[in-house]
């Protein structure tokens, strides 16, 4: 049983161990749990303990303190994909075959969730309706995304009988089925291995040193114009007067350098 943080009679994960799924936050009747920074700038739930019934719920749906049971009899069956066209290739971080999963949901009516930058260039959580909105959610993150009201909107949608597919870490994709409590034979989650998810507070320091009060056009953690293997880090911004490409390879960008070293 790993550690747990206490809110008098209310047990979640530890400081340790939780990994800000929002969960939690997602299942309270009382909307009285919060995600807020802690001193590392990663996202925590706070509880308003004024606010709180004692209904347990929240400890019921974390995924660190209820571990998914793996039946003996599960089967593991791996495929090697790659899209086969060079453009959504090019606009993907790896191989794009996230795109035409999303293209398929789309068709059938349904939603996919994935994270995008918002107009802070802060990664959250948010949900498209066509193919022209999955864009936004293309190419890798590597920042703590703001998971927010997607995970009580991704079951809204199920329960309208409506195909969803939901993109994210697989502590993300945790906390979707821990709070959904049931499966849905519409939903389709695409998670990744993951390397770990630097904090936005780091982000934003980031940003501060290296792009300062200039004005961000786009960010590509992972552009392959040289190959998947050398790839490099590019950062477009523009002043009053130019407009710069900053490119950076993924152990001479202090940022990823951090990243890749843990």
């Amino acid at each position: 049983m790993p550690n747990q943080k206490k809110y008098n009679t209310i047990c979640l994960a530890s400081h340790e161990d939780c990994t800000g799924c929002a969960a939690c936050v997602s299942v309270c009747p009382k909307q009285c749990i919060s995600m807020q920074e802690d001193r590392e700038g990663f996202l925590q739930p706070k509880i308003d303990t004024k606010l709180c019934i004692q209904c347990h719920k929240c400890e019921k749906a974390c995924p660190i303190l209820n571990p998914i049971t793996i039946p003996d009899d599960f089967e593991t069956k791996a495929y090697a994909a790659i899209n086969k066209d060079d453009e959504v290739r090019a606009q993907s971080s790896s191989g794009g075959v996230f795109f035409p999963l999303a293209q398929w949901v789309i068709n059938q009516g349904g939603v996919v969730f994935g994270a995008r930058w918002n107009d802070k260039w802060e990664v959250v959580h948010d949900y498209a309706e066509d193919i022209e909105g999955v864009k936004a959610f293309m190419r890798s993150k590597y920042v703590q995304s703001v998971v927010g009201d997607t995970l009580k909107q991704a079951k809204t949608f199920l329960e309208a009988g409506r195909w969803v597919l939901y993109s994210g870490t697989p502590c993300q994709i945790g906390g979707l089925k821990a709070y959904l409590g049931k499966e849905y034979d519409k939903l389709v989650t695409v998670d990744l291995i993951c390397h770990g998810v630097p904090s936005p507070g780091v982000w934003r320091s980031y940003l501060k040193d290296y792009v300062g009060n200039d004005q961000i056009l786009s960010i590509n953690f992972r552009d392959k114009s040289e190959g998947w293997l050398g790839f490099q880090f590019f950062t477009t911004t523009t002043t009053t007067t130019t407009t710069t490409t900053r490119r950076d390879k993924q152990m001479e960008n202090p940022y990823f350098r951090g990243f890749l070293l843990n």
